[in-house]
């Protein structure tokens, strides 16, 4: 009995103890924004100091959270300075964070496998914020990150909807394998074909990329990290760098759904027009209209994040529209103490119709550039009105359709059996299914004067299948332990993809007119393209520390791959790396001036692997009155294994003045050893070209970016961007192979040849005497390169009051040169002599082929942002947060050429064809339009 008193006793205690602890809990609340522009931060992390108690800002930056009165509260958030703050009976307190200028400690991914403090590496990672491409009104990735990769260069080679880039860093790495790098998202290999597949609908120049339907929905950062140390990591298939998608995973705390409007007007870009008249024939101006809608939450147990958009525009020009539709959504869930999961699944729609362009006689404004249709300037206004009549007619008729279903997935869990230990195993796919359609119908051909009228069952029928699939796994373990002053981080890992890729086109011949159908013909024919890739690696990563500033990184990948050669077994990529945080050690607390300073240097080999097949020895089937006849193929070559890119970087990064000026610095030397060379044999051998393992290819040269805070104040926050890159690139070995052509044409190409740079151009080179008459002809000389000496970004962002934010940002590019195919049309169609002098208008083209090549500088403004937080009191009670904005996009071009320099990928070779695709000829394509949108963003 006694002892059933005292337990009971004991009980009433701990209850009133609890309900005076209660009662003693004040409820705190408040709004956390930005320090900069004062905007709203949510997902900001709120705890209560020396307990696991803790809440989440909302969408508004609003949060809520218990606490006693004496209690303190620490609010933090990635990329920006933590803070204390004492409760001290206040049951209102709104906070201001500050961005964290020095982000040493910034976690990253790429190129590390699991997450690592940025300090610690030896190379460097550009890292992307959900904030920095929140106002750029993009429909694809590479649209998306022009100008925001500081050393990387990305530019839309047409104005045409799906068509391809050129996305570059470090100059030009092989003479077979595109420069676009190895895509991830959330961690899975993603199809990243930036040029036409083996199998496609050629409309003449401008090809399809499987970048353009890449979705944008919902991401959180972009990673990139360029080709050499950093990328050993991702082995035999890196060298043209890493670029990873991480997408919001939601935050925990209220629901919040987030609505974007953008609508607006393209409009075609005149400013590289030779005929103005082309626009007026053309150009029409077009309605664009995007719609987004999201919505995120969760607890501390599971987040989630959802989002819609459904983007539509009726383009710049006749014979163009695009519709694209997608979804994504995701979630992380804390399975228990130990185990996190995390997923993703998104789905994107596309379809567009396209029209003829550059090297084919179909092409409308390609003949009105190219003086198909004369002089334009001498057009009377009844013949203008008589050409627009026509064109008009002949956009009609055209039928060049293409539709894209795409699905994405990725699935991770994420394992922490003690706090030293991270496991983290994904798998996923990439399934991506386009159907290309061109019907070319008798009213067609007559309207474009290929048959005369009344001409009956010429018509014809294109369709191209193609249906992509990926599939990833990696599994990464990391180990962090430290011992007195030392700190070690073992990472080990394997990674496994497999690519299938089936191609298959449709031809019909003598189409009933009228008929969408290849059943309606008289001749029909197939063909198909089958690949299969499957590749492996494993890898282990050393990062040791000491006294937190001293670094010192080392790792080896080995990779296997089914193009390989059967004796070649599996390939090694070593790196190692060092870095020295000088900030830490105490003489530079005597250097006031100096905020940040840390040195890295690092070695490593990344590569390219070659394509499917490559090493086989095949023969080619011919169909001869019905019946299949052999010819010798390609020889074939069982020793192919993959190039490698050795890559030396040392540099810097400093900040000054609190880092109000910060300053990278990287010189970088890379050497692609067994260069992968599709280089013709002696003539004599009887032999077709092969891949081989041949040459040596170098590119070195400095990366330098800066950022400085010009002023910065209540009123006023003003911030400068800028970024300067060289590029010297040359063939330093060809194996003794003869030079050979990668693009182009027979008497004006871009080929490879031991000294000169990768796409070189080769043509006959004529120089004049007094009177304007040639005087010599050069056969075969160099005449110029594709590749610029140096190129850049710049931004300057301006933050008035806290809200309202102006951002312009720009590219440019010095050293390059371009062929302007356009005005060698319109020599050879005797309408503009150009710069031919008049004394030798009579000689050929293909005898001064280098009085076609221009200078291809320029500096052009990508887009000029402005948004607007609207005060809350206008909005209270009905939006969390609202913001008005407007944009335009390629505003400003001033440029060296008479032509778009950027408009230069025409004629590229395709997958398959074991070419480069380095630009340079420039004809036939409409640029990038012109666009002007307008931004309403709510969130409740």
């Amino acid at each position: 009995m006694k002892k059933s008193l005292h337990l009971l006793f004991f009980l009433l205690c701990t209850v009133c103890i609890h309900t005076v602890y209660g009662q003693n809990e004040i409820t705190v609340s408040g709004r956390v924004t930005s320090v900069e522009d004062g905007s709203p931060l949510p997902g900001v992390s709120i705890t209560v100091k020396g307990t696991t108690k803790g809440a989440t800002s909302d969408a508004a930056g609003n949060y809520q959270i218990k606490a006693a009165p004496d209690a303190t509260l620490v609010f933090s958030f990635i990329g920006m300075l933590p803070q204390e703050v004492s409760i001290g009976n206040r049951q209102t307190i709104n906070v201001g964070l500050a961005n964290d200028q020095k982000q040493l400690d910034e976690i990253v991914i790429t190129g590390q496998g699991v997450g690592i403090e940025k300090k610690r590496l030896s190379t460097t990672v550009d890292v992307i914020t959900s904030e920095q491409l929140k106002n750029t009104p993009a429909v694809r990735l590479d649209q998306l990150i022009q100008s925001k990769l500081p050393n990387a260069q990305i530019q839309l080679t047409s104005g045409q909807p799906g068509t391809a880039s050129i996305m570059r860093s470090r100059g030009v790495a092989s003479a077979f394998n595109s420069t676009t790098p190895v895509i991830y998202i959330d961690g899975v290999r993603v199809d990243n074909l930036n040029t036409q597949a083996a199998l496609s609908l050629a409309t003449g120049g401008a090809q399809s990329s499987s970048l353009a339907d890449i979705p944008m929905e919902n991401i959180e950062r972009i990673e990139f990290v360029r080709g050499g140390a950093a990328t050993t990591l991702y082995g035999a298939d890196a060298a043209n760098g890493v670029l990873q998608i991480f997408t919001k995973k939601g935050t925990a705390g209220q629901s919040r759904i987030n609505f974007e409007t953008q609508l607006g007007a393209q409009v075609g870009t005149k400013d590289f027009l030779k005929y103005k008249r082309t626009a007026d024939v053309l150009f029409k101006p077009g309605f664009m209209q995007s719609y987004r809608l999201g919505f995120d939450g969760g607890n501390d147990k599971v987040t989630y994040s959802f989002s819609g958009n459904l983007y539509d525009d009726n383009s710049f020009r006749l014979g163009l529209k695009q519709t694209r539709y997608s979804l994504r959504t995701s979630l992380s869930a804390k399975v228990n103490k130990m185990v996190t999961y995390t997923g993703s699944l998104s789905y994107t729609g596309t379809k567009f119709t396209r029209d003829y362009n550059a090297n084919t006689s179909f092409s409308t404004f390609s003949n009105l550039e190219n003086g198909s249709y004369g002089d334009l300037n001498l057009y009377t206004p009844s013949e203008v009105d008589s050409l627009k009549s026509a064109v008009k007619n002949i956009e009609n008729l055209v039928d060049v359709t293409e539709n894209v279903n795409r699905f994405q997935t990725s699935h991770s869990v994420e394992i922490k059996p003690i706090d030293k230990i991270t496991i983290n195993a994904t798998i996923g796919m990439d399934s991506r299914f386009s159907k290309q359609k061109d019907i070319t119908t008798n009213m067609l051909l007559v309207a474009l004067g290929a048959y005369p009228e009344g001409t009956n069952d010429q018509g014809t029928i294109d369709v191209y299948d193609r249906n992509f699939f990926t599939a990833t796994g990696s599994l990464n373990a990391q180990y962090r332990e430290n011992a007195g002053e030392f700190s070690f981080i073992t990472t080990l890992g394997a990674q496994y993809f497999r690519n299938r890729d089936l191609q298959v086109h449709y031809s019909a011949t003598n189409v009933t007119e009228g008929s969408k159908s290849i059943n309606l013909a008289g001749d029909r024919s197939a063909e198909d393209y089958i690949a299969t890739l499957t590749s492996y690696g494993f890898f282990g990563q050393e990062n040791i520390g000491f006294k937190n500033k001293y670094f010192l990184e080392f790792g080896l990948r080995a990779d296997g791959n089914s193009a390989f050669g059967e004796d070649i077994g599996l390939q090694y990529f070593p790196k190692v790396g060092v870095a020295y945080d000088l900030t830490s050690e105490e003489f530079m607390t005597s250097l006031s001036f100096i905020s940040n300073l840390k040195l890295r240097g690092s070695f490593g080999i990344a590569g390219n692997f070659p394509p499917a097949f490559s090493r086989d020895r095949l023969v080619n089937v011919n169909s001869y009155l019905s019946t299949p006849t052999f010819t010798f193929g390609q020889p074939g070559d069982l020793n192919l294994k993959p190039e490698k890119t050795s890559t030396f970087e040392v540099g810097g990064d400093l900040g000054f003045f609190d880092n109000r000026l910060t300053v990278g610095l990287t010189y970088f030397s890379a050497i692609t050893r067994d260069a992968l060379f599709n280089a013709p044999f002696s003539p004599s051998t009887g032999q077709d070209r092969q891949l081989r393992n041949l040459g040596e290819i170098e590119n070195k040269g400095f990366e330098v970016n800066a950022s400085v805070g010009i002023v910065k104040n209540d009123n006023l926050d003003l911030t400068f961007t800028v970024s300067a890159n060289t590029i010297k690139n040359k063939v330093l070995s060809s194996g003794g192979a003869p030079e050979f052509s990668i693009g182009g044409f027979t008497i004006l190409g871009a080929f490879v040849k031991e000294g000169l740079p990768v796409g070189y151009f080769r043509g006959n080179k004529a120089t004049f005497n007094e009177t304007g008459q040639v005087s010599n002809i050069e056969p075969n000389a160099n005449i110029g390169s594709p590749i610029p000496d140096l190129y850049g970004n710049s931004s300057i962002t301006a933050v008035f009051k806290k809200r309202l934010t102006l951002n312009i940002a720009a590219a440019y590019q010095v050293g390059a040169e371009g062929v302007n195919l356009d005005e060698v049309l319109r020599f050879n169609n005797g309408v503009d002599q150009g710069k031919v002098p008049e004394a030798s208008s009579n000689v050929s083209f293909a005898n001064m082929t280098n009085m076609f090549v221009e200078k291809n500088d320029f500096l052009k403004v990508r887009n000029i942002a402005l948004a607007y937080r609207l005060p809350e009191r206008f909005y209270k009670g009905v939006f969390k947060t609202a913001e008005i904005g407007f944009n335009i996009t390629n505003p400003l071009n001033f440029v060296s050429s008479k032509f778009d320099p950027e408009i230069t990928g025409s004629g590229a070779p395709g997958q398959g064809n074991a070419q480069v695709t380095v630009g340079g000829f420039g004809y036939g394509t409409e640029s990038a339009p012109r666009t002007y949108l307008g931004t309403i963003r709510v969130s409740f």
